[in-house]
């Protein structure tokens, strides 16, 4: 991956078209599918065979891997086209995928653990839509369960932007041929990241055309202390917190990936 900042960035004019769900979802999985640095934390912290409720499946390339345990699996998303492909890839028959809001639960049973992967539950913006979310999941977690989750920090390089632009570009083999560009533009505006994702289609097969195609995506981006204090507030006790996939110690400011280990007080 590149990155840049810049104040300017000159470049021919394009015309992006909207992103249609069905076209993030392909793409999200192209990237994401064999996505695994992730998986240890989860490992090593899940009750074999135990029960497991994630929130924010998409398209069920971590439960699909979790499912090899033996656990008896529910996941949940609220886009029906993220489910749709994850029942499609999906082959173990301990996973149950449904279409759910994570701030509107409505389970009948309790897991031993609850797991909200890869910054979804940043994708809520705001303190209170958070603190519903987590006092909900406090209902459906066993008393002896386990909170496992990963969040979006932002590092002193987003806080400085101001009003310039972070740029990153990775580049993927589009399944039969040709290149997927992918663009991420990032600004930063009281303790909210905003994200344009950009994605350049270039199939390079006769008869088929370029596209150009973006969207918006936006994540609350507050500091750690604010979420540790979200989570004390729903009734969680923070155990472990680690820093990247290499599950480091935490440092602010430096790091912008959490991952937090919690059970109930």
């Amino acid at each position: 991956m590149t990155v840049d900042i810049f104040d300017s960035h000159k470049e021919p004019d394009a015309v992006f078209l909207p992103l249609s769900s069905e076209r993030y979802c392909q793409f999200y999985d192209m990237e994401m599918a064999d996505f695994h640095a992730d998986l240890p934390f989860y490992l090593e912290r899940i009750k074999a065979p135990g029960t497991i409720l994630e929130i924010g499946c998409g398209s069920g390339r971590l439960c699909r891997q979790l499912a090899a345990t033996g656990a008896d699996i529910t996941a949940i998303d609220l886009s029906l086209s993220m489910l749709r492909l994850a029942k499609l890839n999906t082959r173990p028959t301990n996973i149950s995928y449904l279409c759910m809001d994570m701030t509107a639960l409505a389970l009948s049973r309790q897991f031993d653990t609850v797991i909200i992967p890869y910054h979804t539950l940043n994708l809520l913006l705001t303190a209170d839509k958070t603190k519903t979310c987590l006092e909900q999941i406090r209902t459906v977690l066993k008393q002896n369960g386990r909170l496992l989750l990963q969040l979006f920090i932002p590092d002193q390089t987003i806080l400085a932007l101001g009003t310039k632009k972070l740029f990153q570009f990775q580049m993927f083999d589009q399944p039969g041929g040709g290149k997927v560009i992918k663009e991420i533009r990032r600004g930063y505006t009281c303790e909210q990241l905003t994200l344009e994702e950009r994605y350049r289609v270039r199939p390079r097969q006769a008869g088929m055309a370029n596209e150009d195609l973006s969207h918006i995506l936006q994540l609350a981006a507050f500091p750690a202390e604010k979420w540790q204090a979200l989570l004390h507030d729903s009734g969680f006790r923070i155990r472990r917190q680690f820093s990247g996939y290499e599950l480091a110690p935490f440092i602010p400011g430096r790091d912008t990936c959490l991952f937090i280990e919690a059970d109930l007080y």
